[in-house]
């Protein structure tokens, strides 16, 4: 029971002096951050000064505004300079993350090509089955319209996501870049 009590209160001495140094590093007062994030400048003092602890939706709010994670915000010394860089919201992503998007990546074109493979498949079983369409079974021609359909919905999903993975990828790199 001791320890929780510890570890809650070394996580609120963290988002004390975090909200405070980040709060700094933006060059805002406490009345600029509480009206940025929808409170007033009161609550903004008594969570840097550890008097009050902000609810999750404020905490929310304020990870997000300052873009990291509610565990970077209130569990990690963010006053030490090395820890402050290492946040990944602040910087991009780690390499970790990035290299996790690459592979989303990869994977997302390996699931195009293999689409691709398919349809090529089909189309040349289904000249086939065109040749004795009049001897086709409704089913045979109702699942054959099914698969078109789902074909071309799959081939629109996996565009879109192409597309933001993609986009994801270009505003990583304009991160590094800065």
């Amino acid at each position: 029971m001791e320890t929780v009590k510890q570890d809650k209160q070394i996580s609120s001495n963290y988002l004390a002096a975090n909200l405070r140094l980040l709060r700094k590093r933006r060059k805002l007062s406490q009345e600029e951050l509480a009206l940025q994030i929808g409170l007033n400048r009161g609550n903004i003092a008594s969570y840097e000064n550890g008097s009050a602890e902000p609810k999750i939706s404020n905490l929310l709010r304020m990870a997000e505004f300052f873009e990291i994670s509610l565990i970077d915000l209130a569990q990690r010394d963010l006053t030490e300079e090395a820890t402050l860089k290492s946040l990944t919201r602040i910087h991009g992503l780690c390499p970790q993350e990035r290299a996790k998007l690459e592979g989303l990546f990869q994977g997302a074109l390996d699931f195009d090509q293999f689409l691709k493979g398919i349809y090529t498949c089909y189309s040349y079983k289904s000249k086939d089955l065109e040749k004795n369409s009049d001897d086709l079974p409704q089913v045979a021609k109702f699942l054959r319209s099914h698969f078109e359909q789902l074909h071309a919905a799959a081939l629109r999903l996996s565009e879109q996501h192409l597309q933001l993975l993609r986009m994801c990828r270009t505003k990583e790199e304009k991160k590094k870049d800065v």
